[in-house]
């Protein structure tokens, strides 16, 4: 059976080039584990990185439009893409 991978990238900026500093996977499969865990090294230093991987990004970060474009809070940009992968039921 098919399922949907969801991959939160947190980026340092809007550009899918700018380095990754976190994020969080959900499996498509009941017993989901925690998708953060503490030393787990992040999957891809860049989003075009995961792009060039065969991930596909479904959302971009919002467009702030009030301060400072590139003050964003600790988690940084966050970019959702997403993969369809075979899963044994």
């Amino acid at each position: 059976m098919k399922r949907q991978r969801i991959l939160y990238l947190n980026a340092v900026s809007r550009s899918l080039r700018a380095p990754v500093v976190g994020f969080a996977v959900h499996e498509p499969v009941e017993s989901d584990p925690p998708q953060i865990e503490v030393g787990v090294e992040i999957p891809y230093e860049t989003v075009h990185s995961a792009i060039l991987d065969g991930w596909r990004v479904v959302s971009f970060p919002a467009q702030r439009a009030d301060g400072d474009p590139e003050a964003v809070g600790i988690f940084g940009y966050e970019f959702i893409l997403d993969r369809i992968v075979e899963v044994d039921e």
